[in-house]
């Protein structure tokens, strides 16, 4: 069971996560997110004493979660084999469907922050080893987890994004490419 800082941190997470959802990064204010939590500043200031502070918890939340949604993903794969890199490749889809602009905006600020880059660089390494023993051939893995990266990336830095329907096909056929094996 949670204690109660852990959901008071919980729920600015959240809620600084809504306002960069719908208003951008730039509206993400000690302020804002204080008054739409209904909790008061200093409360806030307690479990994150400055906007870097909850720029890099959002990030560390942010990793944590497509950790956690990595391994239900995996978990419910009945196939042993690739099914880290299926789990993979569908948390990109929904991340990418739901979240993406968050999720960059808070990891392009957060890299400029050499800890927060560390936890980042730490939690996707993890990732990667359980890839790596997916039992599908490591070049199709390798290949796999570029493609993905680079829908990040160009979503990240708005080079070429895909469209929505481009986006869903090459994820579609990333999936197939794991039932298949080598490329």
């Amino acid at each position: 069971m949670d204690s109660k800082a852990d959901v008071k941190r919980r729920l600015i997470i959240d809620t600084a996560k809504l306002i960069i959802h719908e208003k951008g990064i730039t509206a993400l204010t000690l302020d804002a997110v204080a008054k739409q939590a209904t909790i008061s500043k200093g409360g806030l200031l307690y479990h994150y004493p400055s906007k870097e502070a909850l720029i890099k918890g959002i990030a560390v939340s942010i990793f944590e979660d497509l950790d956690k949604a990595l391994t239900e993903y995996a978990e419910k794969d009945q196939v042993e084999k690739g099914k880290w890199t299926r789990a993979m490749i569908e948390v990109t889809k929904d991340d990418l469907n739901h979240h993406a602009e968050l999720n960059v905006a808070v990891m392009a600020s957060s890299l400029l922050d050499e800890d927060v880059a560390e936890n980042i660089s730490n939690s996707y390494q993890r990732s990667l080893i359980k890839l790596d023993n997916d039992g599908i051939s490591p070049v199709t893995a390798a290949v796999i987890r570029l493609a993905l990266d680079g829908l990040y990336y160009s979503q990240m830095l708005n080079v070429a994004p895909l469209n929505k329907k481009m986006q869903k096909e090459v994820l579609d056929q990333l999936l197939l490419m794991t039932w298949k094996g080598d490329v």
